[in-house]
C-alpha cells in the first residue's frame, strides 16, 4: 500500500458510516427494514495536526492519540462500531514505528484492565482486525498477543468466556518471528518417532495436508525450484513436510499420500500440533534460521528464495 492509497483509505475510514445488517423479527418488519442500519462512530477519530508533516511522524501521532476521545469508563459498547474503530486504528499502525505501536497497545490495555467486559470486546475487535485471516487486512501478531495475555490474566471474567482466547494464546505465544521454534515430535514416513531438530542454515517446514490442493501446489513449487533444490542438495536447506493433525485412528494411511514426496525431505505426521503451534493457514510455512529462531511465518516461494539468497550473500561476505 503506497502513501497516496493509504491516505485515501484512512480518510474513507474516518468518514464512512458504520453499517450493520438490520435485525428483523417478523415478515412485516423484514419487509419494512430491509436496508442496513447506519451507526455513528463511537467517538470522534483524531486527525494529525497540520504542522506534523513528515510521513512517519503523522502515523506515529495517529497511533499515539487515536483513543484520546474514547470514554474508557464505559462497561460495554457497540461491537460493530468498536470493530470499525479498531480497524481504523490499525491502518496508521502499519506505517508507524514498531516501538510506538507497541507502546500504544500497552497504554490501551492498561486502561482496559479496569473494565473486563470492555477488554473482552477490544480483544474481539483486535482478533478481527489483526489475527483472523478471514477478516484481517494485515496480520499483526505482535499487536494481538498483548490482548490475549491481558485477557488470560483477568480474574473477573469467567474461564468459559476466555476459553477460545486461551487456546489462541497457547498456540501464538512463542510463535512470533524472532522466537525460538517450539520443539515437537512426529512419526516420519519410515515409522520412526523423531523430534524436530534443524541442522541446516535454513529450515523450511510446511505444515499441511497432502490431500490439500494448496499444499500440493506449494510442494510442487519447492521441489521444482532450481535455487531451492540446489540449496537442499548442498545441505544449506532442510525441507520438512509435517501433517499436524493426523487422525490417530487412521493408522498409517497418511503414508500412502506422501509416497511421491522427495526422498531428501523429512516427511512425517503427528496429531493436535495446532494446539501448541500457530497454524492458522493451510499450508502454514515456517522458515527457521541457523539459531533455531523463526525467520518467517506463512512464507511463500519468493520469500524462501529471498532468504536463501540473503543467507548465501552473508556467507560469502
Amino acid at each position: 500500500m503506497n502513501k497516496s492509497i493509504f491516505l485515501i483509505f484512512f480518510s474513507l475510514l474516518l468518514l464512512s458510516p458504520i453499517t450493520i445488517k438490520a435485525q428483523t423479527y417478523n415478515a412485516q418488519e423484514q419487509e419494512e427494514s430491509s436496508g442496513p442500519t447506519i451507526l455513528p462512530p463511537l467517538f470522534e477519530y483524531p486527525v494529525a495536526p497540520d504542522d506534523v508533516t513528515e510521513w512517519k511522524a503523522r502515523n506515529n501521532w495517529l497511533v499515539e492519540h487515536f483513543w484520546d476521545n474514547f470514554d474508557f469508563k464505559q462497561k460495554s459498547v457497540g461491537q460493530a462500531q468498536l470493530n470499525h474503530a479498531f480497524k481504523t486504528y490499525t491502518v496508521p499502525m502499519r506505517f508507524a514505528d514498531a516501538e510506538v505501536a507497541l507502546k500504544s497497545i500497552d497504554k490501551l490495555i492498561s486502561k482496559l484492565k479496569k473494565q473486563p467486559g470492555l477488554l473482552l470486546q477490544f480483544t474481539m475487535a483486535a482478533e478481527r482486525s489483526t489475527y483472523d485471516p478471514a477478516t484481517s487486512e494485515a496480520i499483526i501478531d505482535e499487536i494481538y498477543l498483548p490482548f490475549l495475555k491481558a485477557l488470560a490474566a483477568d480474574k473477573k471474567l469467567p474461564n468459559l468466556r476466555k476459553a477460545r482466547y486461551a487456546s489462541q494464546l497457547k498456540a501464538l505465544d512463542g510463535c512470533l518471528v524472532g522466537d525460538y521454534m517450539k520443539s515437537f515430535e512426529f512419526d516420519d514416513r519410515n515409522g520412526v518417532r523423531t523430534r524436530y531438530n534443524p541442522t541446516a542454515k535454513l529450515t523450511v517446514i510446511e505444515f499441511g495436508d497432502p490431500t490439500c490442493s494448496e499444499c500440493r501446489i506449494m510442494k510442487l513449487r519447492m521441489e521444482t525450484d532450481a535455487l531451492i533444490k540446489q540449496a537442499a542438495s548442498d545441505g544449506k536447506l532442510d525441507i520438512m513436510f509435517i501433517i499436524p493433525d493426523a487422525d490417530p485412528d487412521a493408522g498409517d494411511d497418511w503414508r500412502a499420500d506422501v509416497i511421491d514426496y522427495p526422498h531428501f525431505w523429512t516427511v512425517g505426521a503427528t496429531s493436535d500440533l495446532e494446539e501448541t503451534i500457530d497454524l492458522r493457514y493451510t499450508p502454514c510455512v515456517y522458515v527457521i534460521g541457523p539459531d533455531k529462531r523463526i525467520v518467517s511465518k506463512n512464507a511463500d516461494i519468493d520469500e524462501i528464495r529471498s532468504l536463501l539468497t540473503a543467507e548465501s550473500t552473508s556467507v560469502e561476505q
